[in-house]
C-alpha cells in the first residue's frame, strides 16, 4: 500500500494514473476496514485516544507529503492512501485529474451504500450479527475518515470543478463534489452545502460543456431532493431552490437536445410530479407526513414569481416555465389531455385554498371568506408559496395552451377544452382576483407581502385575459365594473396596469358574446372614456401646481401612473404586421383572431391630451412665473415616463412621429445634459420608432450613436419603463453604462 501510494507521485503519468486507480479499489474493499478494524481492536486504550486525538488538518498536509508514519496501522495507511489520492487533483495531467475525481466518486458510492445497508441490518434482528457489525463498521469507518477530510477535500473539488480547462475534469468533480455534499447532509457535518458551492454549480450551468451543464443540473436537483426528509427550512435550502428556478429550469431552451431532455426529466421529477399527485385529495395530502415535496415543488414556482422582473429574458422566469411545459406536452403525446386535466384540477385546488376560498360562494358574498385551514395565516411560508406558485404555473399553462391552440403545436388540446375536462369553476378567478386585492389593501400587510400579492395579482390578471371568456357573465360584468373603477381611480400600479387592461379586453368580449354587440366597438367606447378621464386628471393637477408650485412625491407617483395609463390604451390592438404607413385595405374586424380580439384597432387620443403628454417632456414644468430661477423642475421620473408615453402614441400615428422625431432626438445631444433615465428610455424609443418607420428614423442614427459616448457621472435611482410593444419591466438606472449599452444593442 505504501508502494501504491508512491506511484501517486511518480514522475512518470501512466504511474501516477494506475496508482490513483488502485488506491480508489483499495479503499473500496472489504478487507482493508476489517484489518482496520482488527487492528483497532487490539490497542489499548491509550492508543486508542492518541489516534481519535490526531490532529488531521496538519497531518494531512505532512502525509500527502509523503511523511512516514510510526507504528504500521491501517488508520494512517488509510489516511495516507486518501492524501495521495487528494493530492492528484492538481496533477498536471488531464487524465490523472479525470481518474482521481473518479476515484473519490467510487469511495464515496460505497460509503454511501454501506452506511444505509448498515442502519437497515441495525433495524432487523433476524440477519447474522456477524454480517451486521461487519457491513455496518466498513460503512462507518469509510464515512468517518471521509467526514474528517471532508471540509479540504470539498474545497479542491469545488475550485477544481469551477476552474479546470478540461471539461471532463470538471464533470468528475462534479459527481464527487455532489457526492461530498450529500454525505455531509446525511451524517450532518459542517461541511455541508454552502453559498460558494450553490453559486458555483450555477455557473456550471453555463458551462460551455454539455457534459457539465448536465451534471452541474443534476447535483443542484439531487441535493433538492436531500431536503425532502429536512424538518427545517433553512437559507440554503431557500438559496437552492432559487439556484435550480433560475439556472436548471432555463435549460429546457439550451441548444444541445440532450441538455433539454434532462432539464425536462427534472422538471417532471421536482414539479409536475408532485403536482399532479395533488390532483386528488390535496388538503389530506399536505397535510399528512411525508408532504415536502409538495411544498418544495410550490416554492420553486414561487421563485420564479419572486424573480421574473429581474430575469427580462424568456430564458428565465415564466418564459422557461412555459417553455417546459410545452415540451413537456409534446413529450407527453397522446397522455397530454389527461396531463393537462390533472395539472389544472391540482393548480384551481391549491388556489382556493391557499386564499381561503369557498368554490361554492359567489363574488358578493366573498365578504365573508371562508375559515379554512389555510386561512388562519395568509403569509405562512408554504401557503404563501402555494398561491404565488399556483398563479405563476396557471398563467404558465394557459398561454402555453393559447400559443398551442393558435400554432396547432405541442398540446393537442385547446384552452377551452381543458378547462371544461377539468370541470374547474373559472368563476374562481375572479373571486381570487377580489381577496388579493382585499389583503393587499390591508394596512397590517408589510411592504415585502405587499409586492408579493402584488405579483401574484399581476399573473391572475393575466390568467383572467386568457380565460375571461369562460368566466360566468355575471361574475364577469361585475369584475370588468370593478376593474374599469381601479383605472379611473388611478389605484393600480404600473405594473398592473397593462394586465388589467389585457383582462378588461377579454371581459369586453365576453360580454358582446352574450349580449351580440361588437367588441372592438365596445373597447373603443372604455378606451376613449378612460382617456378623457386621464385627460381631466393631468389638467387638474396642472391647476393644483399652478397654485402651489411644487411637486410633491405622491404627484409624481400619480402622473406616472397616468401617462403609463395613457400609452397602454394606446397600444390596445397594435400589431407589429400592420404598415400604418400605407391606406389600409382592411378594416379593424378583418384582422381580429381568437387571440387577439381588437387586433387593429386604433384610438386616437385628442391633441389636448397629445398636448399635456409633450408639456412632461422638459426639463420645467409649465407653470406661469416672471424669473426663470421660479421655475419648478420636472421629476426625471416623469420625464421618463412621458418620452416613453410619446413613444406609443408616435408607434401608432405616423405623422406624430414624423413631428416628434426632432424633440427625442435632441434629448440624445451630448449638450442636452439629460438624466441616463431620460436618455435610455429615448434610446428604447427611437429603436422601436427604427423598426416601425425606418426611412423616418436613419437620418437620426449619429444622435443615437453618439450616445456611446454618454459621462460616466452617477445619478439618482429612478424607475423606468424600457419597453414599449411587449410588457414593461422595471429597472433601476443608476449611471450611463445602461445608455451606452442600449445604444450598442440598437445600432
Amino acid at each position: 500500500l505504501r508502494f501504491v501510494s508512491n506511484m501517486c507521485q511518480s514522475k512518470v503519468s501512466s504511474h501516477r494514473l494506475l496508482g490513483v486507480e488502485l488506491i480508489g479499489e483499495v479503499l473500496c474493499q472489504a478487507w482493508f476496514w476489517k484489518d482496520e478494524r482488527n487492528c483497532q481492536l487490539k490497542k489499548t486504550s491509550d492508543d486508542a485516544a492518541e489516534v481519535s486525538s490526531l490532529d488531521l488538518n496538519s497531518s494531512f498536509v505532512q502525509l500527502a507529503l509523503g511523511n512516514d508514519v510510526e507504528n504500521d496501522n491501517i488508520a494512517t495507511t488509510s489516511l495516507l492512501l486518501f492524501s495521495s489520492l487528494h493530492s492528484r487533483l492538481t496533477d498536471k495531467l488531464p487524465a490523472v485529474r479525470t481518474r482521481t475525481a473518479m476515484s473519490f466518486v467510487g469511495v464515496l458510492q460505497k460509503s454511501n451504500v454501506n452506511s444505509v445497508m448498515g442502519l437497515e441490518i441495525q433495524t432487523s434482528s433476524e440477519l447474522n450479527q456477524e454480517k451486521e457489525s461487519d457491513d455496518a463498521f466498513i460503512g462507518k469507518s469509510l464515512t468517518t475518515t471521509l467526514c474528517k477530510i471532508g471540509p479540504s477535500l470539498v474545497h479542491s473539488l469545488r475550485n477544481r470543478a469551477r476552474n479546470d480547462d478540461k471539461a471532463t475534469v470538471r464533470r468528475a468533480c462534479i459527481v464527487a463534489w455532489l457526492e461530498m455534499l450529500s454525505l455531509a447532509y446525511r451524517e450532518d457535518q459542517g461541511f455541508g452545502i454552502s453559498g460558494l458551492d450553490i453559486s458555483a454549480l450555477c455557473t456550471l450551468c453555463n458551462d460551455p460543456s454539455v457534459a457539465t451543464r448536465k451534471a452541474a443540473a443534476e447535483a443542484l436537483t439531487k441535493l433538492i431532493i436531500d431536503t425532502y426528509d429536512s424538518d427545517e427550512y433553512s437559507s440554503q435550502a431557500s438559496a437552492l431552490e432559487f439556484a435550480w428556478a433560475h439556472t436548471v429550469l432555463p435549460l429546457v431552451s439550451d441548444a444541445e437536445v440532450s441538455c433539454v431532455t434532462r432539464a425536462i426529466e427534472f422538471f417532471s421529477k421536482l414539479i409536475i410530479d408532485p403536482i399532479v399527485d395533488l390532483a386528488q385529495d390535496a388538503t389530506r395530502k399536505l397535510s399528512t407526513g411525508g408532504n415536502s415535496r409538495y411544498y418544495v415543488a410550490w416554492r420553486i414556482l414561487s421563485k420564479l414569481s419572486d424573480g421574473d422582473k429581474e430575469a427580462g429574458a424568456s430564458r428565465s422566469g415564466i418564459g422557461s416555465l412555459q417553455t417546459a411545459i410545452q415540451k413537456l406536452f409534446i413529450n407527453a403525446g397522446n397522455d397530454c389531455k389527461t396531463l393537462t386535466k390533472n395539472l389544472l384540477q391540482a393548480v384551481y385546488k391549491i388556489g382556493i385554498l391557499s386564499l381561503g376560498i369557498d368554490n361554492h360562494a359567489s363574488q358578493h358574498d366573498l365578504s365573508s371568506p371562508n375559515t379554512g385551514e389555510f386561512d388562519e395565516d395568509f403569509f405562512e411560508r408554504n401557503t404563501a408559496a402555494m398561491r404565488t406558485g399556483a398563479w405563476c404555473i396557471l398563467e404558465a399553462l394557459t398561454n402555453c395552451l393559447v400559443n398551442s391552440s393558435e400554432a396547432r403545436t405541442g398540446a393537442n388540446i385547446s384552452l377551452k377544452q381543458a378547462v371544461r375536462s377539468s370541470a374547474i369553476d373559472c368563476s374562481f378567478v375572479v373571486l381570487s382576483l377580489k381577496k388579493l386585492k382585499e389583503l393587499g389593501n390591508s394596512v397590517d400587510i408589510s411592504p415585502a407581502n405587499k409586492a408579493t400579492l402584488a405579483a401574484t395579482s399581476r399573473n391572475c390578471l393575466k390568467v383572467i385575459s386568457k380565460i375571461g371568456g369562460l368566466v360566468p357573465l355575471k361574475d364577469a360584468k361585475k369584475c370588468s365594473s370593478d376593474l374599469m373603477q381601479d383605472l379611473k381611480s388611478f389605484s393600480l400600479p404600473n405594473d398592473l396596469i397593462p394586465s388589467t387592461i389585457s383582462a378588461l379586453v377579454a371581459f369586453t368580449k365576453r360580454i358582446c358574446n352574450d349580449s351580440g354587440k361588437d367588441v372592438i366597438d365596445e373597447c373603443d367606447e372604455w378606451i376613449n372614456a378612460l382617456l378623457d378621464r386621464c385627460e381631466c386628471a393631468i389638467e387638474s393637477w396642472l391647476s393644483s401646481l399652478s397654485r402651489h408650485g411644487r411637486i410633491e412625491t405622491d404627484d409624481e407617483r400619480l402622473l406616472t401612473r397616468i401617462l403609463f395609463c395613457i400609452g397602454e390604451l394606446t397600444m390596445v390592438g397594435f400589431s407589429s404586421q400592420q404598415d400604418t404607413l400605407q391606406p389600409r385595405t382592411k378594416s379593424a374586424r378583418d384582422m381580429v383572431t381568437d387571440k387577439e380580439p381588437v387586433r387593429g384597432l386604433i384610438v386616437r387620443p385628442s391633441n389636448r391630451l397629445i398636448h399635456l403628454v409633450k408639456l412632461m417632456l422638459p426639463t420645467t414644468m409649465p407653470i406661469t412665473s416672471v424669473n426663470e430661477e421660479d421655475l419648478t423642475p420636472t421629476p426625471s421620473c416623469v420625464r421618463a415616463y412621458a418620452f416613453v408615453t410619446l413613444g406609443k402614441l408616435c408607434l401608432r400615428d405616423a405623422s406624430l412621429a414624423k413631428d416628434c422625431l426632432n424633440i427625442l432626438a435632441r434629448e440624445l445631444h451630448h449638450g442636452s445634459k439629460s438624466d441616463p433615465a431620460v436618455q435610455s428610455n429615448v434610446l428604447m424609443v427611437m429603436g422601436d420608432l427604427c423598426v416601425r418607420y425606418t426611412n423616418l428614423v436613419d437620418r437620426y442614427l449619429p444622435f443615437m450613436a453618439a450616445c456611446l459616448q454618454a459621462g460616466d457621472k452617477a445619478c439618482h435611482e429612478v424607475v423606468t419603463d424600457v419597453n414599449l410593444t411587449v410588457d414593461p419591466s422595471a429597472i433601476k438606472v443608476r449611471n450611463y453604462s445602461l445608455v451606452k449599452k442600449n445604444a450598442i444593442l440598437l445600432l
